[in-house]
């Protein structure tokens, strides 16, 4: 038995649906493509950020502990610490400004 519902006009009609759905879906993959080497730039950028200032990739307290003065007293100086670290930039601030001990035992 063969099955003779598709004549050539349904056929040809059936083919050219079929081609649209496949430029469709290839357009598609094509925009995702698009998407996803930018989020590959993206990705690379903020890696490279990472990489200029390795030391902001430890945790803050260990940063912390590395950056406390030798001696018991903090003399306020914008050339020493906390001033100096609060300088440098927001992460440093927030860093130099979480440091209690920078701050306990400040002379004026």
């Amino acid at each position: 038995y063969r099955d003779t519902s598709l004549l050539p006009a349904d056929l040809h009609a059936t083919t050219a649906q079929l081609r649209t759905s496949l430029e469709e879906v290839q357009t598609a993959i094509l925009r995702q493509q698009a998407l996803l080497s930018k989020l590959h730039r993206k990705q690379q950028e903020l890696e490279r950020r990472l990489i200029v200032c390795p030391v902001l990739t430890l945790p803050n307290e260990l940063v912390s502990r590395i950056c406390l003065p030798d001696h018991g007293r903090v003399c306020p100086s914008q050339s020493t610490a906390p001033l100096l670290l609060a300088q440098i930039c927001r992460c440093w601030r927030d860093i130099a400004l979480e440091t209690c001990q920078l701050w306990s035992s400040v002379d004026l």
